[in-house]
């Protein structure tokens, strides 16, 4: 059973709004993100957009061979959840520090896709005790909460039959034991932090009219 872990995040008190999507590859959170960026701008909305990690942490040799097998990688030592975590919430600071908070400063709307949560979510995934996710709650506490937190869900198995669709990453090689412990991690994460649940294997149309109440209005 994944615990809960109710986050240490402030509200960034800024003139602007965050919006941060995560989810397991393969639940829509990045078609639904881009639906949501175009979505704010038509109604006037001054929208700056995000992905993390950045290209250079991607770039790695650990990052490779955790994004390849996570399990696997744990097992051997050649990577630490904790370690991992750390470094990943890192490099998520730098880019919140120079670019995130100056636009929340300007007033504008920043949509971010894998924010804080997805880290966690992997640091769950690993069960790990709570003393360990006690080490790097100070380091949570110094990003700012978004003004809504957005997790989009499908079952494992339709997760990972939406990455092997996609014609780069027909042999994806990631059991579906993964998928079905990130998606019950990020589950918790929602469920311990007032986020808001959103099921694509309903559709898009579906999925997005269920999020438009929440998103800022003109």
């Amino acid at each position: 059973m994944i615990p809960e872990w109710r986050l240490p995040v402030r509200p960034h008190g800024l003139p602007g709004t965050l919006i941060a999507f995560d989810g397991v590859d393969g639940s829509g959170k990045t078609t639904t993100t881009r639906t949501t960026r175009a979505f704010l701008r038509a109604r006037g909305h001054t929208v700056r957009g995000f992905k993390l990690p950045s290209r250079e942490l991607k770039a790695s040799r650990w990052f490779k061979e955790y994004s390849a097998d996570p399990f696997g990688a744990v097992r051997t030592g050649e990577v630490d959840p904790l370690a991992m975590c750390c470094a990943v919430l890192g490099d998520r600071l730098m880019t919140v520090r120079a670019r995130i908070l100056p636009a929340l400063r300007a007033g504008r709307v920043v949509v971010v896709d894998r924010y804080l949560f997805t880290p966690l979510g992997e640091l769950l995934m690993h069960g790990v005790p709570a003393g360990t996710r006690a080490v790097v709650e100070p380091l949570i506490g110094c990003f700012p909460a978004p003004d809504l937190s957005v997790f989009t869900t499908v079952p494992a198995g339709v997760a990972s039959a939406r990455v092997r669709s996609r014609a780069a990453e027909r042999d994806d090689p990631l059991a579906l034991d993964v998928y079905e412990h990130r998606v019950a991690a990020f589950r918790r994460l929602a469920l311990s932090n007032n986020g808001l649940l959103l099921d694509t294997a309903l559709g898009q149309r579906r999925t997005f009219e269920e999020l438009v109440p929440h998103l800022p209005k003109s």
